[in-house]
Formats: C-alpha cells, structure tokens, sequence
C-alpha cells in the first residue's frame, strides 16, 4: 500500500515537471533558433518530450521494483516501431519532420503499453495523495530537476551557439557526429540502471564491500566497451561517417573523432552518477553540473570561432570533464574504488584492435566488415592476454539478479 502511495504522489510531481518543460519548449526554445525550419517543429518535440519523460517515469519504476525485463521487453518493442515507422514514413516524406513524426508515433505506442503494465498502480492517483511524501520528494526531487535542466543545457548549447556563430551547413555536419555519439550513451545509462538497484540495496544494508567490488566490475565492463568504441571510431570516423550519412558530411569526420573520444568519461560517469543519488550526495551534482555548462559556454565561445565544430566538440569534451571529475574524486572519497588498475588488458587488447582496423581500412574493406573483424580481433586479444572480464560480466549478471 506504501509503495502506491509513493508511486502516484511521485507521477503527480513527474506530470507537473513535464508540464513545466514543454511549456518552456514551445515558448522559449523559438527565441534560441534562427533556423526557421526548425521552429515549426518545437511543438512537437513538446509532445514528443511529454511521452519521452512518462516512458522514462515508467522504466525508473520497474527498476525500482527490480523488473528489469519488463523495461527490455518494451524497448524492444519501441525500436521496432521505431524502424517500422521510420521506414514506412520515408518511403513517402524524405524530411526531418517526417521522421520526428514517426518518431513520435513510435513513442506514443510505447507509453500506451507501458501504461497497460502499470494500469493497476495509477488507479489510486487521485485517492493517494499524501501531502507529506509530496513534501519529502518535492525536497529530495528538486537537485534533479536542476540536474535535468544543466543536462538538457549541456546537449543544446553547442548547436545553440554554432548557430549563433557558424552556419547551418556547419550545424548539420556537427549534428550527424553527435548524433552517432548521443545513441552509444544509451548503452551506459541501461547498464547502469540494470545496476543502480542492487548497488543501493547493498548501500542501505551499509555492505560497502560489496557495493565497492559491484562498482570496480561495473566500470570496468563499461570500459570493456567504451575503450574499443573510442580507438575505433577514432580510427574509422571518415569510413563510418560516409556509411552513415554520405561522403558529402565526410567534414564532419573530425567533430566525430573528438566525440567518439567522450565515451571513455561517459560510459563510467552513467555508474558514477548512481552511486552520487545511492550516497544521497545528489545536491553536490547540482554544483559539478553547473561548473560544467558554463564550462561549455566559455569554451564553446572561445573555440568556435577558431576551428568550428571541431571547437565546439572539444568544448564539449572539456566540460565532460569539468561535471565528471568532480563526481569521480568525491566518490573516491566515499567509496575509495580502484579501476585503472583493472584496465591495462583492456587497453592493450583495444590497441591492437585500432592497428588491425587501421591497416584493414587502408586495404579498402567495407566499413562494416572491418568493424566485426576488428571486433573479432579485440576478443581474441582480450582471450590471449587473459582478461577475466568476460567472467566478470557473467558474476556481475548474478549479482544485479540476486534480491
């Protein structure tokens, strides 16, 4: 009964917050923008905020309950939409509208569904309300907002202020490599909530052994991933750029390098940021995450002007770096981790996957067989040298599955 009391008084902050963003989407978000395209689409990004932030409540609360698969089995079923819709739409409308629709659409559906799964939980929300717990999560809520707010500042300033100071040509050349980096931040931030349960079920039972080791193999798996990632697209940015997108926003090959490098803050930082809120640390994020965008602007203003988008991306790595290490030191405080020490396999496994994608490219292979042999060649690597990472994400799986 406790636990839907919390439940329908935290839905009720969460439709006040969305409320509030879209309000300032419509409102606000046209006076940042010259492109005039783009301004007849801020009222659906609205919209399509609205469903992001109900479906992203909905997955928090499996994870809360720890059923995890019910938040995969809808995942699946929304990059399925996503594709089906995506490819129907463009058959007919090749614009950017077109897919922002279908996009929509596919979201849409899966807050329908997720909204099945939970129909028994919201049936109290008008009978719930406890003005107490409202209180407590308004206290405990706002640093995230807050947080939300310097994370959505943070992803929109460089566009914001390469329109302000470049073209548009620029602009979409820059969007495409972010773009591409943007979805591999989902993979940390799955991981990391898979995770994010058990790592405070072993905090408030006070067990910081184990909640210590649960974190060294947790960032050590994501680094696992991030590490080829980074080498990878570092080395093959021109060939997955021209895949991707075409040879004519092969300029934005560079911008990609710089930002493919950010995966090895961002991977780990998605865990770092968990054990913040596990800790109840959350008010110090607000602090790191300001220092951070301004960061972004002071370098975005200064850099821009010099080298373009590639300005603008190493502005961005910077204030990566300025939010995330703040994070990583005060964790270490609290928590005193190791992970450098676990990575020198890893390292070296990666390496030898960039020279061996290196001279693959030079031979003129397709972009895409070069990826799975390089990845092929990675895993042998990481066999020979006896990484024992691999046991480490099967002991990792039991320990996040065990109540």
């Amino acid at each position: 009964e406790k636990k839907e009391i919390y439940f329908t008084n935290a839905i009720r902050i969460k439709v006040l917050l969305i409320s509030l963003t879209a309000a300032l989407i419509i409102f606000v978000a046209p006076r940042f923008s010259n492109i005039e395209g783009a301004v007849v689409l801020i009222p659906f990004v609205a919209l399509l905020v609205i469903f992001d932030n109900l479906r992203d409540f909905i997955f928090a609360y499996f994870r809360g309950i720890e059923k995890m698969e019910r938040e995969a089995f809808l995942i699946v079923i929304m990059n399925t939409a996503i594709a089906l819709f995506g490819f129907i739409v463009l058959q007919f409308n090749k614009t950017a509208g077109a897919l922002l629709f279908s996009y929509i659409a596919s979201v849409v559906i899966l807050s329908i569904v997720a909204f099945y799964f939970i129909k028994d939980a919201i049936k109290g929300i008008f009978k719930n309300f406890d003005k107490e717990i409202f209180k407590q999560f308004y206290r405990n809520s706002w640093p995230f907002a807050f947080i939300g707010l310097f994370g959505i500042f943070m992803l929109n300033i460089d566009i914001i202020m390469l329109g302000w100071l470049r073209s548009a040509e620029e602009i979409g050349y820059y969007s495409a490599s972010q773009r591409v980096v943007q979805i591999l931040y989902t993979l940390p931030a799955i991981i990391a909530s898979a995770i994010f349960p058990a790592v405070a079920r072993f905090i408030k039972q006070k067990d910081f052994d184990k909640a210590k080791i649960l974190n060294e193999k947790s960032i050590t798996m994501l680094y696992f991933i991030a590490m080829p990632l980074a080498i990878g697209g570092i080395v093959l940015s021109s060939a997955i750029i021209a895949f991707l997108f075409g040879k004519e926003y092969l300029p934005a090959s560079v911008s990609f390098q710089i930002l493919i490098a950010s995966v090895l803050i961002q991977f780990p930082s998605a865990i770092l940021s968990n054990l913040t809120i596990a800790h109840n640390q959350q008010k110090k994020l607000i602090g790191y995450a300001a220092f951070g965008s301004i960061s972004n602007v002071l370098f975005n203003a200064l850099l821009i002007p010099i080298w373009g988008i590639a300005g603008s991306a190493i502005a961005t790595l910077t204030a990566q770096l300025a939010f995330y290490v703040p994070i990583w030191l005060k964790m270490k405080r609290i928590n005193n981790f190791y992970t450098f020490r676990h990575l020198k396999k890893i390292i070296a496994s990666a390496a030898i996957m960039g020279i061996s994608a290196f001279f693959i490219n030079k031979l003129g292979v397709n972009v895409l067989l070069n990826i799975i042999i390089s990845a092929g060649v990675y895993l042998i690597a990481i066999y020979l040298l006896k990484e024992k990472i691999l046991k480490d994400i099967i002991s990792l799986s039991q320990k996040v599955k065990t109540p």
